[in-house]
């Protein structure tokens, strides 16, 4: 089974699957620490108002950054104490290019609280991004503790501050090279300390799926895998921005079942997680064996990672199939469209852990 993987940077000590490093005194390799004028620096533990964190000048000791693993889709929670601005890079290239979230703590409760800017070749372009999209408020005051969790997962980013229920700020991020990088902490114009950082990979949204022609619906999805084999034509579709897979964009009439191929390569034995969730029926097979069978009829929303199972890929290309069914027999033989009865909810969400 995949480990999950978690870096914990709180006495700045921080945890790889298994491997323990302690950020301080002795730095690690896989860590870097720069100041502002990009010439490496030595970063010592530090104590600020009862937390055990680290202290960056903005100067001397400006950036503190870790190049691998390098992370795509990622949860990560800090706190964080400010003079001027104190910000978290991700999907970090090197110090020069990465998606850059920061906070003001001088204008908090303000619409310049928190702003976001991809950093191009060292460019803080904080004029060409701004409200009501790319900045936006929070509760934050100059050298106090703030928490902030910070969830990316694609071209998607929600910022919580201070354990708030809903994200004080949620957007797309700006399409770049810099899709997978390390982290990095960094302060400017004064110093910023930072506590009890964590960060866990997410699973990762499966792309490049195929799709079957329409199978007439059967009695509680009583089809077999051999349902493969009478594939005529396959199209290709990716999920859409919400990470769905929505059948019915491909369907002039979305009604039916319909087979999703999907090819995971990989490159010994090993397990892994694949997180999903659908509407309807659905059967899953890796390489023809069934793994999943869900025959009654489920019409709640859907969302990332409600259901877990276990994948046993073997070395080289697996198979992965959906056999999916929309929501018509929830409401009998379908829901009334405009005249015509057919589904109105027919997709999944698919994801994997990351390796």
């Amino acid at each position: 089974m995949q480990n999950v993987r978690q870096l914990t940077l709180g006495l700045m000590a921080i945890l790889m699957t298994g491997q323990q490093f302690c950020l301080g005194q002795l730095i690690n390799p896989d860590w870097k620490i720069l100041s502002e004028n990009n010439e490496p620096a030595r970063l010592i533990d530090t104590v600020f108002m009862g937390k055990t964190c680290v202290h960056l000048t903005g100067k001397t000791e400006a950036i503190a950054i870790r190049n691998g693993p390098p992370l795509k889709n990622f949860r990560m929670e800090l706190d964080v104490a400010g003079e001027v601005m104190s910000g978290v890079g991700f999907r970090a290239i090197d110090e020069q290019n990465y998606h850059f979230l920061y906070f003001r703590p001088g204008y908090g409760n303000t619409i310049e609280a928190i702003q976001y800017v991809p950093i191009y070749n060292g460019t803080l372009s904080w004029v060409l991004y701004n409200y009501p999209i790319y900045e936006t408020t929070a509760d934050i005051k100059p050298l106090t503790w703030f928490h902030v969790a910070l969830e990316v997962r694609n071209t998607n980013m929600k910022v919580f501050v201070n354990n708030s229920p809903s994200p004080k700020m949620e957007i797309n991020l700006i399409t770049s090279d810099f899709n997978r990088g390390g982290i990095l902490l960094r302060s400017m114009f004064g110093g910023s300390y930072f506590a009890n950082v964590k960060v866990r990979p997410l699973p990762e949204v499966l792309t490049d799926w195929e799709v079957s022609e329409k199978f007439a619906r059967g009695k509680a999805l009583d089809i077999s895998y051999q349902m493969v084999s009478k594939v005529k034509s396959w199209v290709s579709l990716k999920p859409d921005q919400a990470d769905v897979m929505n059948l019915s964009r491909i369907f002039k009439m979305p009604d039916g079942v319909a087979v999703a191929r999907h090819f995971i390569p990989s490159d010994e034995e090993r397990d892994r997680l694949l997180h999903f969730d659908f509407s309807g029926k659905l059967k899953v097979y890796l390489n023809g064996r069934e793994l999943y069978h869900y025959e009654k009829q489920k019409l709640d929303r859907i969302f990332n990672g409600t259901n877990v199972i276990s994948l046993p890929l073997k070395k080289g290309s697996n198979e992965l199939i959906f056999i999916t069914e929309g929501d018509a027999s929830f409401f009998g033989k379908g829901f009334n469209a405009m005249g015509r009865m057919q589904h109105q909810n027919w997709g999944f969400i698919a994801e994997i852990d990351p390796l």
